[in-house]
Order: structure tokens, then C-alpha cells, then sequence
């Protein structure tokens, strides 16, 4: 009897899964039919920010992008601030200082008197802006020369706040290790439910390594004050305190804007990433109850097929199927948005065996804050639950 009442449950679960699953990738699919790119050709003074910590391999060939740009020379400043760094990070920024670019250096001390050193540093940064538009980027990335022009073209005068696409760099895929693969299919797989939710009016979540802002909106909502007492978070949980004042934000499709940054050297630094995004889960859940909503109603259909196959192979191997038909019907009309070519594809099956049992992983060690970012760890005793707005 309990057995049968256990299986009912479980079906029910899964069936509710797979309704919330097909819904919304039909409601994705006419989300970017109808979806059309603002265009707005008034040029804006930008401030770009980027944050840096011992990255002082990475800095000339970022200033190389930033420099590059084909926006004018005039109407931007690049802002670096260093997060109290070890190496030669200052006497390489200062070269560029010295050379006349419009370059400004701002030291962050005090990073072990805070949560999170990045937002301090972030924080200091932009008060030193004078940009309309704050463009954020990390400084082992590498930004097209058409990155700020794209991004500041976004901006239609109800848009305070637009989000980009970063991806990792990987020169030949058939030489690309299974790890790099799966990062760099992950990413662009969760992009497109993402930008399914963007083309809807939806922002459930960005990235720092390419996001934009208006100065005015980060202030109107107090910068990072309500959401210091977290160690990480700086891009989407600011995102959500902005989203929640009536500011309007958007997804930049345009590859103008695309970033590329370093793909992970281990799967240990894989799992320390994804613990700490994760972290965010309790804060995120308070302000987008509907995303993690179909996150449930998906684990559902992941898990309960699974499951299913060890009480009805067939029930369980149909489930599957259909996980598979669904999911394959979404990547097909949105993969062209985010560059996934056939061949890359081709790893999908991979990706899939892996993905279902390393998200939930990682979300259980983003719950009990098991990672590092910034070479500090998140304090113990700290409560890292949402603050009331």
C-alpha cells in the first residue's frame, strides 16, 4: 500500500515536471520569434570596471581588447581595481596610466575586514566613475572591439540594466579535454533556458565577466549595501535588487558583445565554481520563486526518470525520452544564438550523464557555503539568508 501511494507520488512529481518542461520551451520558442534587439545609436560616456587579483599574466592582453575598441576614445574611461593584489599588477596598470591612456588605478584594502572584498573593491571602483554606463568585465577575459559599442547600443532610454554572454575560450574543440567540453556546452545549455526567460521579459540570472549598468541604477538601489553580508552574488543578485525596483533589464544576442574567458584547469575548480553560484539559491529563491520553481519542476523529471527505471524500466526509459526530444527541440532554434555547432553538439549525450549528477552536487556544497572565491571562504556563524528590502 505504501509502496503504491509512493509511486503515485513519484509520477505525479515527474508528470508535473514535464508539464512545467514542455510549457515553457513552447513559450521560449515564440519568445524568440517575436523577440527584437533595441537598437539605440546614442553614444553614452562609459566607465569600465574590472577587478583584479593577482592577474598580472592577464592584464596586457586585456588592455589590448579595452583599448582596441572601435568605440571613441573619448567617451570611455577603464577603471581597475586592485583587490589588494600580491603581484605586479600596479606597476603594469601604471604603465598604461603613464602612457597617457585614460586609465585610473584604485587600490582596495581592507579585505579582511569584509565578506566580500570583490564588492568593496567594486564599490570603490565605481565611485570613482564618471561613465553614465558602468561595463563590467574580469580581468582574465578577452572582450571583442566591437564589446562596448554593442552593449551601450542596448541601452533604449526605459533600460537600466543589460546582461551579456560570456563564454570560455576553446581554440580547437576535437583537442578540448571532456572537462572543457562540458563547461563550455553547460554554459551555453543554461544560456538558453536563460535567454528563453530574457526574450519573455524574464531576468533570472547574468554574469559579471559581461554586464552593463546604468550608474544611476546601481545607486538608486543602494549599490551593494543589502547584499554585502554575501560573499559572492555581485552581478546576479544586483541584478535582482534592481530587477525588484522597477528597473528594466535586458540580454544583449548580439555576438558583437560576446566575452571568451579562460576554461577551468580541473574539475575541482569546476565544483568550486558551481558551489559558489550556487550559494546564492536561498537569496535567489526570495526574489525569483517562478525560476526555481521550474529548477524543481526539471530535477523532477531528471530525477524521477531515474528513479522510475528502477521500478518500471519502460515507464523510466520513456520518461528519459521524452527529457531527451524536449531538450533537443530547445537547443534546436536557440543554439544558433550562442554558437554551438553540430560537432559540439555531438557531446550533448556526455553532457546530460554528467550534468544530472553534478548540479545537484554542487548545489548541496553551494548550501553549506563548501568553496573559496577570492581566496576567502565564506565565514562560518554568518547568515547568508535574504535581507529584507
Amino acid at each position: 500500500m505504501i509502496a503504491d501511494i509512493l509511486f503515485w507520488i513519484l509520477l505525479a512529481l515527474i508528470l508535473s515536471g514535464a508539464a512545467t518542461y514542455i510549457i515553457f520551451v513552447i513559450r521560449f520558442y515564440f519568445g524568440w520569434k517575436r523577440y527584437k534587439a533595441p537598437v539605440n545609436y546614442q553614444k553614452k560616456r562609459v566607465s569600465v570596471v574590472v577587478v583584479a587579483r593577482n592577474e598580472a599574466p592577464n592584464l596586457h592582453r586585456l588592455m589590448s581588447c579595452l583599448l582596441s575598441q572601435d568605440y571613441p576614445k573619448e567617451l570611455y574611461e577603464i577603471v581597475f581595481a586592485d583587490d589588494d593584489s600580491e603581484d605586479e599588477t600596479q606597476s603594469i596598470i601604471a604603465q598604461y596610466i603613464e602612457a597617457g591612456h585614460n586609465v585610473k588605478y584604485i587600490k582596495s584594502l581592507g579585505r579582511k575586514q569584509v565578506i566580500s572584498p570583490k564588492k568593496l573593491a567594486l564599490s570603490k571602483a565605481i565611485e570613482s566613475t564618471d561613465g553614465e554606463i558602468i561595463l563590467t568585465t574580469d580581468a582574465d577575459c578577452i572582450v571583442p572591439f566591437t564589446w562596448i559599442s554593442s552593449m551601450v547600443s542596448c541601452f533604449a532610454d526605459d533600460v537600466s540594466m543589460v546582461a551579456g554572454y560570456s563564454r570560455t575560450l576553446i581554440p580547437l574543440w576535437s583537442r578540448a579535454s571532456i572537462l572543457q567540453k562540458y563547461e563550455h556546452l553547460d554554459f551555453a545549455l543554461t544560456y538558453m533556458v536563460l535567454g528563453g526567460g530574457y526574450t519573455l521579459g524574464k531576468s533570472w540570472a547574468c554574469i559579471g565577466q559581461n554586464l552593463a549598468y546604468r550608474k544611476s541604477a546601481f545607486e538608486d538601489v543602494g549599490g551593494f549595501s543589502k547584499i554585502s553580508h554575501l560573499i559572492s552574488g555581485d552581478d546576479v543578485n544586483l541584478m535582482q535588487l534592481m530587477r525588484r525596483k522597477g528597473h528594466k533589464i535586458i540580454f544583449n544576442f548580439s555576438s558583437a558583445s560576446f566575452t571568451h574567458t579562460h576554461p577551468v584547469r580541473s574539475w575541482k575548480q569546476l565544483i568550486n565554481q558551481r558551489s559558489r553560484w550556487a550559494s546564492n539559491m536561498k537569496y535567489q529563491l526570495s526574489f525569483n520563486p517562478e525560476f526555481f520553481f521550474i529548477l524543481f519542476s526539471m530535477a523532477c523529471l531528471y530525477w524521477g526518470g531515474l528513479i522510475m527505471m528502477l521500478l518500471n524500466f519502460k515507464l523510466g526509459l520513456a520518461i528519459f525520452m521524452y527529457r531527451i526530444i524536449i531538450e533537443l527541440s530547445m537547443i534546436s532554434y536557440s543554439r544558433k544564438h550562442f554558437g554551438i555547432s553540430n560537432r559540439m553538439l555531438n557531446f550533448y549525450p556526455i553532457w546530460m550523464i554528467i550534468q544530472t549528477f553534478f548540479l545537484v552536487f554542487t548545489m548541496v556544497l553551494g548550501q553549506f557555503g563548501i568553496f573559496v572565491w577570492h581566496g576567502k571562504r565564506p565565514p562560518k556563524g554568518v547568515n547568508n539568508a535574504p535581507r529584507k528590502l
